[in-house]
C-alpha cells in the first residue's frame, strides 16, 4: 500500500472544482462521466466511461498526479425538444479532474478508446533503492 502526502492545498483547490459546483459550469455533470481507477503490479489504470464519443471529441493532460479529460458530444438535432418524453442522455462539453495517487510519468503514458471506454494506462517507474551514505557537517 502507498503512502500519499497530504496536500491541503489540493483539499481546497479539489473542493472548489466544479466536482463540487456543477452548477457553476455550464456542462453536464462530472458525475455523468462515471471513471474506475486501479492499480496492477506494472501500472497505474484510469478507465472512463464516454459512450458515443470518438478519440478526436476527448483532450486528456496529465499535469504531475492530475488528470484531467474534456470533451465535447455534440447534440444532434434530429428530434425536437418539445418532442422529447424523456431526456437522460447528456449532451455539451464536460471536464473531469481527477487526482491521482501518485506523480507519474506522462511521457510514459498510453491512452486507448475501445467500446465507449477511455483506458490511460500509466506505467509504474522502476525504483531502485541503492542507498546513500549522508555526511554529517
Amino acid at each position: 500500500m502507498a503512502i500519499i502526502r497530504w496536500d491541503p492545498f489540493k483539499e481546497i483547490e479539489r473542493i472548489f472544482s466544479e466536482e463540487f459546483f456543477p452548477a457553476l459550469v455550464p456542462t453536464f455533470t462530472v458525475s455523468s462521466v462515471p471513471v474506475d481507477i486501479y492499480e496492477t503490479d506494472k501500472e497505474l489504470v484510469v478507465e472512463v466511461g464516454l459512450p458515443g464519443l470518438k478519440p478526436e471529441d476527448i483532450r486528456v493532460v496529465v499535469e504531475d498526479d492530475k488528470l484531467i479529460i474534456e470533451g465535447k458530444k455534440e447534440e444532434k438535432k434530429e428530434v425536437k425538444e418539445e418532442n422529447y418524453y424523456r431526456k437522460e442522455i447528456k449532451k455539451g462539453a464536460f471536464k473531469k479532474i481527477i487526482y491521482l495517487p501518485y506523480v507519474v510519468d506522462e511521457n510514459k503514458t498510453r491512452a486507448k478508446m475501445e467500446d465507449g471506454i477511455l483506458k490511460i494506462v500509466f506505467p509504474k517507474e522502476e525504483k531502485e533503492t541503492k542507498g546513500r551514505e549522508i555526511k554529517i557537517e
